[in-house]
């Protein structure tokens, strides 16, 4: 299943699939935030499981077209944060790509259990087919969202874990580099060689360890 691969067929169930891992991911940020002390993300209504305050229109158009897209960033200001600050935005950062991960495995075994427990025998083909795409992409997008955001390059949410965790000595340094960093992200997505051995290959490496890890949390019960 190709993820950078568009047909109308598929546009439901991966539109499912980008809504909930969109919402949730962004969600994460707005809440460890909130626990942290800043409330900006609440106080603009971002402390919520619901799609429409995160989901940007033409970034969800785009990514059900298309390589790439968005959801509408959180706000956050660290000035607010209690304790730590930069190790505060690594917190924040991080819980984005966290939440995915841990969809992805959630996806994983309601898929193998749904399967291999035989729940959709009476179920009628249309239904088995589109409940199966729907948990495949939910699995498939939630994983390759934990390792597109954990990218090193800016605006992503690993460029901000790298950058909060390194020195402050280093903060030039990195203001600097977030110039180029759209562009640099721009090349990693179009360019197909690029993009199969920066992000291609650890997405398959992640899809295979949420399955092993979805297995091993469902062999107890199976």
């Amino acid at each position: 299943m190709d993820l950078f691969h568009f047909d109308w067929e598929t546009v439901p169930f991966r539109l499912i699939a980008f809504v909930i891992a969109f919402t949730l991911h962004e969600y994460a940020h707005a809440f460890v935030a909130w626990k942290l002390g800043d409330s900006t993300a609440k106080d603009e209504g971002r402390l919520t499981v619901n799609p429409i305050p995160h989901i940007d229109p033409f970034g969800l158009i785009l990514i059900l077209f298309g390589p790439f897209g968005w959801a509408k960033p959180v706000p956050v200001n660290p000035l607010h944060f209690r304790g730590n600050k930069r190790l505060g935005m690594v917190y924040v950062a991080g819980a984005g790509p966290l939440v995915n991960l841990v969809l992805g495995v959630f996806f994983a075994v309601i898929y193998l259990y749904v399967l291999q427990a035989g729940m959709l025998s009476d179920t009628s083909d249309k239904w088995v087919y589109a409940i199966k795409l729907t948990l495949e992409y939910s699995v498939i997008i939630n994983s390759a969202l934990f390792v597109f955001n954990l990218l090193p390059v800016p605006p992503l949410d690993g460029y901000k874990i790298l950058r909060f965790l390194s020195p402050r000595g280093w903060d030039r340094f990195y203001y600097n580099f977030e110039i180029y960093g759209p562009w640099i992200l721009l090349l990693l997505i179009f360019i197909p060689g690029v993009r199969s051995v920066i992000f291609g290959i650890p997405m398959s490496l992640v899809i295979n360890w949420v399955q092993e890890i979805a297995i091993s949390i469902l062999r107890p019960f199976l």
